[in-house]
């Protein structure tokens, strides 16, 4: 998995949480039920990332980017909404899934790069310049 539970945590409070993945109203992040839901969230969320990215590297990723981290749990908790009918997303988390998707559309075009391989440095690319322009109509003689 590219998140943890502890990741969704840091940006949904408990008990909210509780709310979207407590299905049999246990009250515990850390019942079994809870957990399982947490889980397949993540792992809807990193389908997704792999059905993007997987056009440009070989997936899964490992190491896991910071950036597909940071996407995976957003995008875990975006499902999370999508588990409860009636419960509506809040604007601010529907911006940031549409932002999650365009970065994700990036990643796969290839406008956007994830970074250097693990224990490779990025390096900037050492291209060189070139033009072509139209015969010379004037020089020094026919001026």
């Amino acid at each position: 998995m590219y998140s943890t539970v502890a990741q969704i945590l840091k940006l949904l409070p408990e008990y909210e949480v509780l709310q979207l993945a407590d299905d049999h109203a246990a009250g515990l992040i850390d019942d079994p039920a809870v957990t399982a839901v947490l889980e397949e969230t993540i792992e809807q969320a990193d389908r997704e990332i792999d059905a993007y990215v997987g056009t440009v590297k070989r997936v899964p990723l490992s190491p896991v980017p910071a950036l597909i981290e940071n996407l995976s749990t957003k995008l875990a908790i975006h499902h999370l909404y999508l588990r409860r009918p009636g419960v509506e997303e809040p604007d601010t988390w529907q911006r940031e899934t549409t932002r999650c998707m365009r970065l994700l559309e990036a990643i796969a075009t290839g406008k956007m790069a994830l970074g250097a391989e693990d224990g490779a440095a990025s390096e900037p690319s050492q291209g060189t310049a070139s033009f072509t322009a139209s015969k010379r109509l004037m020089s020094r003689r026919t001026l």
